[in-house]
C-alpha cells in the first residue's frame, strides 16, 4: 500500500504540523523553509467553504490513471488497488480526489496502518480505513485556519521572522482580504444552521461528535475573523455590519440548530468561548482607540476614507439600532463600547460649524433635535447609555471578570485545565481589545460626566 512508497518527508507534513511550526519555528527552519511547506498548500490554505475542495472529474481521471502530478510538481504513482481507498476517502468527507490521496499518504506515513479485521477484503479495509482517519481529517480541517493566524500576526511585527513570510503569502493566499473576512462570516452563519446528515440519525455518539467538530470549525473560524480584522482588512460600514449581525442573530454562537446534541461540559466550553471571542469582535472592529486620536473621524459626505465605518452614515444608524435593542447582559461589553463610539461622534459634530448633509439625519436620530449642548433637564444620548451599561443589574463588571480571570481566552491554565480548543490563549492581541480599549473609555467618560 501507499506505505512502501518513500517520498520527502515535506510532503507528508501535516496541518497541524505546520501550525506548530510557524507558531513557534524551530531551530534550522528558516524563512525560506516555510515559504517551502507553504508554497504547495496555498489552495486548501486560501479556501474557506472548501477547505479540501469537492470532487471532481478531472481529479478522479488523474488519480485513475496511475499518475497524478502535486502542486509542489511531485508526480506521484498510484497503483491499482490503492485507488479504491483514495476515492473512499474523496467520497467519505467529500473532498477532491487528489486532497484525498495527499490525505491518506499523510495519514498513514504519521500515525501508520490502522488494525484491519480482515486484509482480505479491500471493501472492509478501505471502510475501517476511512473511519480511523476521520479524527485526524477533522483535525487537518481545523489547522488549515489555525495556519493562517501566525501569519496574520507576525505581518504586524517587523521583527517577526515570519514577517517577509507573511508578506509574500498572504497576499497570494488572500488576494481580496474583505471578501475573504465575508467568506468567513458567510460559512460561520452556515455552520450555525447545518443540519445533522440523516445517516447520523441513528447514532447518538457519532451525532454529538460531529455537532462538537461543527462547534470547534465555527470557535476557528471567529478566530481566523479576529486576525483577519486585526489589521489586515479595513473596517469598513459593510464588514462592520456584517460582522454585528452576524453576532447578534446568532446571540453570540449560542442559537444553534444542533444545541440538543451539544449539552456536555466540551460542549458548554466552545459555546463560552464562542461568545468570548464574538465580544473580542465587535469591539475590535470598532477601533475605539484609533477613534481617540484627533481628526480619525470625518464628518463629510465625501470622505477622504470611504472604507471605515464611521464614514458611513447609514452604517450608524443601522449600527445603533442593533446595538440598543439588544441589550441583553451578554452583549453588555459591545452596548459600552458602542457607547464610546457615540460619544466621539456626538464631540466631533459639537466642533462642526455645519453637519454634512448626509450625517444630520443620523445626529437627529440619536438626539433629536441636534445641540451644540445640553440642557440640565435632558441627558445626552451618550449619558443615557452609559447610565443603562453601568446599571448594576446588566452585569457589566462581572462579565468583564469573568472574561478576565475565568476564561480559556485570557488564562492560558484554564484553557489548559478546561481543554479548550482556543488555538491562542491569553494572546496579545486580546489583551489589546479588552484591556486596553476600555481604561480609555472609563477616563473619557469619567472626566466628561
Amino acid at each position: 500500500m501507499f506505505i512502501t512508497i518513500t517520498l520527502p518527508d515535506d510532503f507528508y507534513r501535516t496541518y497541524f504540523q505546520l501550525h506548530s511550526i510557524l507558531s513557534s519555528p524551530p531551530d534550522g527552519v528558516n524563512a525560506q523553509k516555510i515559504k517551502e511547506y507553504l508554497a504547495p498548500r496555498q489552495g486548501p490554505l486560501s479556501s474557506v467553504k472548501e477547505t479540501f475542495g469537492k470532487p471532481l472529474d478531472a481529479s478522479k481521471k488523474k488519480v485513475e490513471s496511475g499518475s497524478v502530478t502535486l502542486p509542489d510538481g511531485v508526480v506521484l504513482r498510484v497503483e491499482e488497488g490503492d485507488k479504491e481507498f483514495v476515492f473512499a476517502v474523496s467520497t467519505r468527507f467529500q473532498i477532491d480526489e487528489i486532497q484525498a490521496l495527499i490525505m491518506l499518504r499523510s495519514f498513514l506515513y504519521n500515525q501508520g496502518m490502522p488494525p484491519i479485521s480482515d486484509t482480505t477484503s479491500t471493501s472492509v479495509m478501505a471502510a475501517e480505513l476511512v473511519d480511523a482517519i476521520s479524527a485526524f481529517y477533522f483535525s487537518e480541517r481545523l489547522h488549515t485556519f489555525r495556519v493562517l493566524i501566525p501569519l496574520f500576526r507576525a505581518k504586524e511585527n517587523s521583527e517577526d521572522l515570519l514577517y517577509p513570510v507573511a508578506l509574500e503569502f498572504l497576499p497570494k493566499i488572500i488576494p481580496d482580504g474583505p471578501k475573504f473576512a465575508q467568506s468567513v462570516i458567510d460559512e460561520y452563519l452556515l455552520k450555525t444552521k447545518e443540519k445533522l446528515p440523516e445517516k447520523l440519525n441513528e447514532d447518538p455518539k457519532a451525532a454529538t461528535l460531529w455537532a462538537k467538530q461543527t462547534m470547534k470549525e465555527q470557535l476557528v473560524l471567529l478566530e481566523v475573523l479576529f486576525w483577519t480584522m486585526w489589521g489586515y482588512v479595513p473596517c469598513s460600514g459593510t464588514l462592520v455590519e456584517s460582522i454585528f449581525s452576524a453576532a447578534y442573530s446568532t446571540a453570540l454562537g449560542t442559537c444553534q440548530t444542533n444545541n440538543t446534541l451539544l449539552l456536555d461540559e466540551e460542549s458548554v466550553q466552545l459555546f463560552q468561548d464562542c461568545a468570548a471571542i464574538w465580544i473580542l469582535i465587535t469591539i475590535e472592529v470598532l477601533e475605539l482607540e484609533s477613534l481617540s486620536e484627533p481628526d480619525t473621524i470625518e464628518l463629510s459626505d465625501a470622505p477622504s476614507r470611504p472604507d471605515v465605518y464611521h464614514a458611513s452614515p447609514g452604517t450608524l444608524k443601522r449600527l445603533h439600532d442593533l446595538v440598543t435593542t439588544n441589550t441583553g447582559s451578554q452583549y453588555c461589553c459591545t452596548y459600552l463600547a458602542w457607547t464610546y463610539v457615540v460619544s466621539r461622534l456626538s464631540a466631533k459634530a459639537a466642533e462642526t460649524s455645519e453637519i454634512p448633509a448626509s450625517f444630520k439625519p443620523f445626529f437627529d436620530y440619536i438626539n433629536p433635535p441636534l445641540t451644540r449642548s445640553y440642557t440640565n433637564d435632558r441627558e445626552s444620548i451618550r449619558l443615557q447609555m452609559v447610565t443603562t451599561c453601568l446599571d448594576p443589574d446588566v452585569g457589566l463588571f462581572a462579565l468583564m471578570q469573568t472574561l478576565l480571570t475565568r476564561s480559556p481566552l485570557f488564562v492560558t491554565a484554564i484553557a489548559w485545565k478546561t481543554g479548550s480548543s482556543i488555538t491562542d490563549p491569553n494572546a496579545i492581541a486580546y489583551r489589546s481589545v479588552l484591556k486596553g480599549s476600555f481604561p480609555m473609555f472609563y477616563i473619557h467618560f469619567y472626566t466628561q460626566r
